[in-house]
């Protein structure tokens, strides 16, 4: 059965990078995309999000591929966003790239497996195309205790 509630913990490092565990048992280590290329300890968040939207494709479209009997020898997903250029510098476009090679491939069929996978499959790809809901909450931690002794 799929998990329906999923965690995952930030703790801040140095400068503007963050340790992130997920409740799944891996770990990473974000960072900004502003620092010189070379510099940064780890992917920005919004390359995260173009990878999940990757993954999250690729990982739906292959089983129904391997259904729909079309014989894959290689699968390559490039995806590229571009941004506003205001704050909060969200994706305006985002373009998917799908590279397929193998002998025999039905071009109709991979489209019509590309359709269920954008309309049921991914829940990346829904999430970048439906209005989610997104709360925050601050919780306040005091390390500023004072002794009346």
């Amino acid at each position: 059965m799929m998990k329906t509630t999923m965690h995952v913990q930030a703790t801040r490092g140095t400068g503007l990078n963050f340790a992130i565990d997920t409740g799944s048992g891996h770990s990473m280590l974000l960072d900004t995309a502003d620092l010189e290329p070379g510099k940064s300890a780890g992917p920005c968040p919004t390359e995260l999000l173009l990878a999940a939207l990757a993954g999250c494709t690729g990982m739906a479209i292959t089983p129904i591929l391997q259904k729909m009997k079309q014989d894959i020898e290689s699968y390559t997903i490039q995806v590229s966003g571009e941004k506003t250029t205001r704050p909060p510098y969200i994706f305006h476009t985002i373009t998917v790239e799908h590279h397929f090679s193998g002998p025999g491939i039905d071009e109709d069929v991979v489209q019509r497996a590309l359709e269920l996978v954008e309309k049921k499959y991914c829940s990346v790809g829904a999430m970048l195309n439906a209005d989610v809901k997104v709360t925050h909450s601050i919780h306040i931690h005091r390390t500023d205790f004072t002794s009346n002794v």
